[in-house]
């Protein structure tokens, strides 16, 4: 068959309603550029709004690659989505929660994000290098961070490196049940990079503790900066797995999850979740449009992010994240700097995060 026979039919397929052509469709969980450039000649897309892209095989799926297999995973029709959150929740804007959320400052989240991009390479693959890798120096800082400022911080180490162990950072404040933030803090490897993916989440983590250092709550609190999410999710189902075997993943009430939160150029976020959550994910869209400036999108289902191993145990769970049809061009890439982030962006994700925090919560300043 001629490539422009063949062009002409992944145009038509492309185009043709979802469901209307043949063979099972797959939501594809995997973005990298150079992933990308080596399978998507295996793919016809039938669905591609923001991160939410379901494709159909032009090959047996035995005859794909066994990295692209790995990739794809079925989905039922009923639960896809990636649109503008809808109206029904509605939210009142309420004094204390405003106040709450003023007390995030931009330029805090800037300054922890430059000083996580300057640590040089933070993929967990760094750590099979050397002891002072830029993952080792990064795990370091948070922990320093979190204690810094009241937490209970501690390295949870959960697999063994040539030269050190991967281990994700845990800051907990006790409690009978508790609301987990989570966002990665490794990257794919390039010196002094990761500014937006994840350098960004990981410095807005510690601007919501530094703001509800000043709360009692009467939920405990728990931030994982998380190890491993570029080579699977690996520090954040190890820290699930860690609350399986303890008992404790039942006191987990809520989980937030903050990846790639600082390049803005249309001042859309989507909250991804799965569809038994979708109402969850609509109430959080409420306070988006009552405390932020922030328009937003609600995606189905999950992938690819430190919210999946907490929405698999069953915790409702959401990932805020830039408007993927928008998102940064440096994606995986050296250019992935400080430079052209949106850091009061970056502010009103925190800032929404911290509203829904104080809606699942009772907080009392000190």
């Amino acid at each position: 068959m001629s490539k422009a026979i063949l062009s002409i039919f992944f145009a038509l397929a492309a185009a043709l309603p979802l469901g209307a052509a043949e063979g099972p469709v797959y939501l594809l969980t995997e973005r990298d550029p150079s992933f990308l450039a080596r399978n998507e000649v295996y793919l016809s897309v039938a669905y591609d709004k923001g991160r939410t892209r379901l494709v159909r095989p032009v090959l047996p799926y035995g005859d794909l690659p066994p990295e692209l297999r790995a990739a794809l995973k079925p989905v039922s029709m009923g639960d896809v989505r990636n649109a503008p959150a809808g109206s029904f929740a509605k939210v009142e804007e309420d004094h204390f929660v405003r106040e709450l959320v003023s007390r995030v400052n931009p330029r805090n989240i800037s300054a922890w994000a430059e000083r996580l991009t300057m640590t040089g390479k933070r993929s967990a693959g760094a750590l099979d290098l050397g002891p002072a890798s830029g993952n080792r120096l990064a795990a370091d800082m948070i922990a320093a961070e979190l204690g810094r400022l009241g937490y209970a911080a501690e390295q949870h180490c959960y697999r063994k490196r040539r030269q050190d162990d991967e281990c994700n950072v845990v800051g907990r404040r006790e409690g009978e049940k508790y609301i987990l933030v989570a966002a990665h803090f490794d990257t794919v490897g390039h010196e002094n990079a990761g500014a937006d993916d994840n350098a960004s989440g990981t410095a807005a983590l510690l601007e919501m503790a530094r703001v509800l250092a000043g709360y009692r709550s009467d939920l405990g609190l728990i931030f994982l900066a998380a190890n491993g999410e570029e080579i699977g999710i690996a520090g954040s189902y190890a820290y699930a797995r860690k609350l399986k075997a303890s008992g404790e993943i039942s006191k987990i009430a809520w989980a937030i999850n903050m990846d790639m939160v600082a390049y803005n150029k249309d001042g859309v976020i989507e909250l991804e979740t799965n569809r038994e959550f979708a109402a969850h994910a609509e109430w959080v869209a409420a306070l988006a449009r009552v405390y932020t400036r922030m328009e937003p999108h609600v995606a189905m289902p999950a992938w690819g992010s430190d919210h999946v191993p907490f929405l698999e145990a069953g915790i409702p769970a959401y990932l805020s994240i830039e408007h993927w049809d928008n998102h940064n061009p440096c994606y995986h890439r050296p250019c992935d700097t400080m430079q052209g982030l949106d850091w009061d962006f970056a502010a009103d994700i925190a800032r929404l995060n911290l509203a829904v925090i104080a809606g699942k919560s009772r907080l009392t300043p000190n």
